[in-house]
C-alpha cells in the first residue's frame, strides 16, 4: 500500500488539495471521500479509514475541499481564511465532481475508472448525493452521520447572518474564528428551493448505506432516519454509543470499536456492489 499525493482544478478554477492510496492488489472501484464542516482529508480517522478501504482492495481518493480552508497542508491552523469564508455548497459539488471526473479519466495514477463509490462524513454525506445525482460513475454511496438538508438554519439565525454580513463559527481544533459569508446562505436556499438532499436522494437509483451514532449531538440521528424513509436501497445502521465523531479524536489513536464497525460495515458494502 502506498500513498500518492497530488493537486488538481476545480471549475472554476480552484486547487483541490488530495491523496490517492493504493492498495497492493486493486480489487474494485476506487472510493472518493468528502470530508464535512470544519472537516479536512487529514482529519483524524480520515487517513486510517482511508488505509481500511485500500487494504480491502479499493484504491481511495481523499481531499480537501476548495473552500475547507486548509490548502494542502495536513494539519494545523486554517490557512485559506477568505476561500473558507466565500465557500458554498454548490462549490462543494463543483470540486467533488471535479475529483470524480479525473478518476473515471485515469489523471490520478490509476487507469480510467468507469465505476466509483462515495463516502462522506456529515455535510459531506449530503454532498456525495447531491454530487452523485449528476454522475452516472457513481455506484454506491456510504454517508456516515450525514445531514439531511443544506438549507438547515433557523429564520432568527438567517436574519442575523444577514443583518451581520456573515456567520462566525470557532474552530474547537485551533481554536481560530471562521466566518461563513452570505452567499453560503444564498446557495443553501437555492438547494433548498429544488428539493434539497432528500428529493436529490429519492432520484438516485444507487444503494445506499447510512451509518448514524446514536448519541450524535451535532447531527442528530433522526436526520440519517429521514433521509432512509424517501430511498428503498438504504440501509440504515445506528450505532449505539457513537458520537458524531465515531468517538474518535484529533489526533487519531486507536479506532474505538464503534469506528471499528462503521468502516466494516462499509467495506462490506462496497463489496456486496461489486
Amino acid at each position: 500500500m502506498r500513498t500518492i499525493d497530488f493537486c488538481i482544478e476545480s471549475t472554476p478554477p480552484r486547487e483541490i488539495w488530495g491523496t490517492l492510496t493504493l492498495p497492493d492488489s486493486i480489487t474494485g472501484p476506487p472510493v472518493i471521500m468528502a470530508h464535512g464542516f470544519l472537516g479536512f482529508k487529514d482529519w483524524s480517522f480520515f487517513p486510517w479509514l482511508a488505509g481500511t478501504f485500500a487494504e480491502a482492495g479499493l484504491p481511495t481518493v481523499r481531499f480537501n475541499f476548495s473552500g475547507s480552508g486548509m490548502g494542502p497542508q495536513t494539519d494545523g491552523s486554517f490557512t485559506e481564511l477568505e476561500s473558507f469564508q466565500n465557500d458554498t455548497v454548490t462549490r462543494q459539488v463543483e470540486d467533488l465532481l471535479s475529483v470524480i471526473s479525473c478518476v473515471t479519466k485515469g489523471k490520478l495514477d490509476l487507469s480510467p475508472q468507469e465505476k466509483v463509490f462515495l463516502w462522506g462524513h456529515s455535510r459531506g454525506g449530503g454532498i456525495c448525493v447531491l454530487a452523485a445525482a449528476g454522475h452516472p460513475a457513481v455506484q454506491g454511496i456510504a454517508a456516515w452521520a450525514a445531514i439531511a438538508r443544506v438549507n438547515r438554519y433557523l429564520y432568527e439565525v438567517k436574519q442575523s447572518w444577514r443583518k451581520q454580513g456573515f456567520s462566525a463559527v470557532e474552530s474547537s481544533r485551533t481554536g481560530q474564528m471562521l466566518k461563513y459569508s452570505t452567499a453560503f446562505l444564498d446557495d443553501a436556499e437555492k438547494w433548498g428551493k429544488e428539493g434539497d438532499i432528500p428529493t436529490y436522494l429519492h432520484n438516485l437509483n444507487v444503494p445506499i448505506l447510512l451509518v448514524h451514532g446514536s448519541e450524535d449531538t451535532s447531527v442528530k440521528p433522526e436526520e440519517s432516519e429521514s433521509l432512509a424513509a424517501v430511498h428503498p436501497r438504504t440501509h440504515l445502521a445506528i450505532l449505539a454509543g457513537a458520537n458524531h465523531k465515531f468517538n474518535a479524536s484529533h489526533p487519531f489513536d486507536e479506532p474505538a470499536p464503534v469506528l471499528a464497525e462503521a468502516a466494516r460495515m462499509t467495506v462490506e458494502f462496497y463489496k456486496g456492489i461489486l
